[in-house]
C-alpha cells in the first residue's frame, strides 16, 4: 500500500509538459468584397518554451499577403499573429494552412505546424442598372489672351537662343582640346563579389521564412561562382567530388578544404535528400562561406604561390 500510494504522489506531480501544439486560425467575418482587407488571427498554443517562425511568403494561395505582423507572447503556453491578406476574384474561396517553423524548449530540432482551413466568401460591388450611365464632365478651360500667348512665345525664344550661343561658346573653346581618355573602373576581385553576394542573401532570411533548398543552393553558388573566378575551376558545372580534386592542386589553409566540402556535401543532401538541418547547421552554413572567401581570398603573397603551383612548384598560400 505504501508503495501504491508513492506512486500515485508521484504521477501526481509530475508537470504536463506534453501539451499538444495547436495551430488555429479565424476571420473576423465570412464575407468580404472584392479586394477588402481579410485579417486572419492564429491562435498558437504550446508548451513552455517554445519558439515559432512563420513560413509564409508574398502570396498564399490565391490570396496576396498584404501585411503581416509580428508574433506577440500572451502567455507562457499561448502565443497570437495575425496575417492581412486580400483576395480579387469572387466566390467561394478557402484560405489555404498557414504553417510555422517551430522549436521545442531545450531541443534543436524544427519541426512544421499548419492552421486550419477558413472558408469565406468574397463578392463583387453590386451595381444598380436601374440609373442611366452618364458622361464624364470635361475640365473646366480658361482661354489665354493674346499678351499671354506673346509672352510665353518670347520666353521660349530668349531660353532657345542663350542655349545656342552657350552651345556655341563652349564648341569653340573645346574644340583644340583633346579628350581625356576614358576612365575603366578595374574588376572587382572574386572575393569581394562573393562577400557582397553573401551579405545580400544573409538580408533574404531564407531559411527562417523556411526556404531550406533555396538557401543551401544560393550559398553554395556563391562559393561555387567564387571558386570559379578565383582557381579558374569550372565549379558551377562540377559535381562535389570534382570541386574538391580540382583544387586539391593549390596549397589551402588546413581547415579551408574540410570545411569547403563540409558546405558541398551538406547543400547537395538538403537539395537531393530532402535533409532537414539544425538551425545551429543554418547559420554555420553561412559563416563557414564567409571563412572560405576570407581565407583563401586572393593576394600578393598567393599571386606567387599559384604560378609555382602551374608549374609544378607547391609552396605555402
Amino acid at each position: 500500500m505504501r508503495k501504491t500510494g508513492i506512486i500515485l504522489l508521484l504521477l501526481w506531480c509530475v508537470p504536463l509538459n506534453a501539451q499538444e501544439i495547436t495551430a488555429r486560425a479565424t476571420v473576423d467575418s465570412t464575407h468580404y468584397l472584392v479586394g477588402d482587407w481579410i485579417h486572419v488571427h492564429i491562435d498558437l498554443l504550446h508548451p513552455r518554451g517554445t519558439t515559432f517562425q512563420p513560413i509564409v511568403g508574398d502570396t498564399l494561395g490565391s490570396f496576396s499577403v498584404v501585411e503581416r505582423q509580428p508574433l506577440e507572447r500572451v502567455s507562457e503556453t499561448e502565443t497570437r499573429t495575425t496575417f492581412v491578406v486580400s483576395y480579387y476574384d469572387s466566390g467561394n474561396v478557402v484560405i489555404p494552412p498557414m504553417q510555422f517553423l517551430y522549436a521545442s524548449a531545450g531541443d534543436t530540432a524544427s519541426r512544421v505546424i499548419e492552421t486550419n482551413p477558413v472558408n469565406l466568401f468574397v463578392s463583387t460591388v453590386a451595381v444598380d442598372t436601374s440609373k442611366d450611365f452618364r458622361d464624364i464632365k470635361p475640365p473646366f478651360s480658361i482661354a489665354m489672351t493674346l499678351a499671354e500667348i506673346l509672352l510665353y512665345v518670347a520666353i521660349v525664344l530668349a531660353i532657345l537662343a542663350a542655349a545656342y550661343l552657350g552651345y556655341r561658346y563652349w564648341k569653340k573653346k573645346n574644340a583644340r582640346r583633346p579628350l581625356p581618355p576614358a576612365y575603366v573602373p578595374p574588376p572587382k576581385p572574386a572575393h569581394v563579389i562573393a562577400l557582397e553576394k553573401l551579405g545580400r542573401l544573409k538580408e533574404k532570411k531564407l531559411w527562417q521564412q523556411g526556404l531550406l533548398k533555396e538557401y543551401y543552393s544560393e550559398t553554395t553558388d556563391i562559393v561555387r561562382e567564387y571558386i570559379e573566378k578565383r582557381f579558374k575551376v569550372r565549379a558551377l558545372e562540377q559535381t562535389t567530388d570534382e570541386i574538391l580534386e580540382a583544387i586539391s592542386v593549390y596549397n589551402l589553409p588546413d581547415e579551408a578544404t574540410p570545411s569547403l566540402e563540409s558546405m558541398l556535401r551538406n547543400a547537395d543532401m538538403v537539395k537531393f535528400a530532402k535533409f532537414q538541418p539544425s538551425v545551429t547547421e543554418h547559420e554555420i552554413l553561412m559563416t563557414s562561406a564567409y571563412a572560405f572567401v576570407e581565407k583563401t581570398k586572393l593576394t600578393p603573397a598567393r599571386t606567387g604561390s599559384q604560378v609555382q603551383q602551374r608549374t609544378g612548384a607547391h609552396v605555402s598560400g
